[in-house]
């Protein structure tokens, strides 16, 4: 690297590190009209407790991205640039709320209005990041800095989500364990590292992005208080084993269990690639499209077009959710049909969902969730008609634009 790159890097690291003042002081500002709206809806006390967590946890961030100033460059370039970026900008949006969130931990249960509050923080924060890769893509301003700020905002807001879910009883403590998993990943790849064995490098995997998906966006949901524990600790179970399956597959390759380029695996992965994405949502769809019906048709509501209401998870009088009975019944037709059968998929979970808040829980609702949470994940499966959302599911957004990273 010549002087005048070095110089260059120099003042570019000094740019940087105002605009990581900025961020910080901006940081500072939210949590403080934070704390003041907390101090309103609790005691004094359970307010402060919310900006220290709220504040460690912005200083763990603002800790990563002053460390991680020096990687403020393309991946294929050694010159520093001086501006964070649009995509960086996102991300700390999203580092931001996940400060926000993490107040809530430790805290009472919150009511009313701010009940909602840390489903609607975590929702945005899944949403911002959705968008910061995708900006940072088409602005041609992939950074290594962005990929160490992605990954590492990604596992604390996932931890802190998964905290607060346990906390409120939505998901089992065991579930902290799969908070972490990543973290739990790379500590023991490092550790074989350590200890002079051998680390297979990961190969390609076509749904491990889908499951990481769906995973936080599960996670989310569950901190919706209109859910009740009831359901989602049942959810909980079916949205643990895809992910278990990924990781346990995974750190089997790494370790070298698993010969991922030997026949044998080869043949093993073909057929369970027919079985689980062939065969399996197949069967999903047909079991899930005469569940669904099964549950409406009692109710006559399918065919003669009145609406069913959903009472509030607590009981009473007040409905939370009018659910129209003719869009379960076109979601059940098309996850038949394989017609954007995700799609459908989620919808069918929404209406497994409402009828278990109406109802409570019996085998047909709980089998109709486990069929849709089955084609949410591993797609319509054998003879599905139309399949648009794998082009979106599998490819990144914006990527098409720029090179891949």
């Amino acid at each position: 690297m010549g002087n005048s790159m070095i110089h260059q890097n120099r003042q570019s690291l000094t740019t940087l590190r105002l605009q990581w003042l900025t961020a910080t002081t901006i940081y500072a500002v939210v949590l403080l009209v934070g704390y003041r709206y907390t101090l309103q809806a609790w005691h004094s006390v359970d307010a402060i407790q919310w900006l220290i967590l709220a504040t460690a946890t912005a200083f763990v961030q603002m800790g990563i991205l002053w460390w991680a100033l020096q990687y403020n460059h393309r991946p294929t370039e050694a010159t520093l640039l001086s501006f964070l970026g649009y995509g960086n900008s996102l991300t700390l949006v999203r580092g931001l709320l996940t400060c926000l969130l993490a107040g809530f931990l430790f805290a009472p249960l919150p009511t009313a209005l701010l009940a909602w509050a840390p489903a609607v923080l975590y929702s945005l924060e899944r949403l911002v990041d959705f968008f910061d890769g995708y900006v940072a893509r088409v602005t041609n301003r992939e950074t290594k800095l962005g990929s160490i700020l992605d990954i590492e905002f990604d596992g604390l807001g996932i931890l802190i989500a998964v905290a607060l879910a346990v906390q409120y009883g939505k998901l089992p403590a065991w579930y902290l364990v799969l908070g972490v998993a990543r973290q739990l990943f790379v500590a023991g790849m490092w550790l074989r590292h350590r200890q002079g064995l051998p680390v297979a490098e990961l190969p390609p995997s076509d749904h491990r992005r889908v499951i990481a998906g769906f995973q936080t966006g599960f996670i989310s949901v569950t901190l919706w208080p209109i859910l009740s524990p009831q359901i989602t600790l049942l959810a909980g179970y079916l949205f643990a084993i895809p992910l278990i399956f990924s990781f346990g597959r995974d750190w089997l390759v790494v370790s070298g269990v698993i010969d991922a380029g030997s026949p044998i695996y080869q043949k093993v992965r073909t057929y369970a690639k027919q079985f689980l994405e062939g065969w399996l949502p197949l069967a999903a769809r047909l079991g899930g499209t005469g569940l669904a019906l099964y549950m409406l048709w009692p109710t006559g509501t399918v065919f003669s077009g009145k609406a069913s209401s959903i009472a509030w998870a607590g009981g009473g009088a007040h409905p939370l959710i009018t659910a129209e009975p003719h869009i379960w019944a076109v979601a059940a037709l098309l996850l038949l049909l394989g017609v954007v059968g995700r799609l459908a998929a989620v919808v069918l979970v929404a209406l497994a969902c409402a009828d278990m808040l109406a109802s409570g829980l019996y085998l047909g609702n709980e089998l109709l969730l486990a069929c849709a949470i089955i084609v949410a994940h591993l797609g319509s499966g054998k003879f599905a008609l139309w399949k648009p959302e794998e082009h979106f599911i599998h490819t990144r957004l914006g990527a098409a634009s720029t090179a891949k990273s």
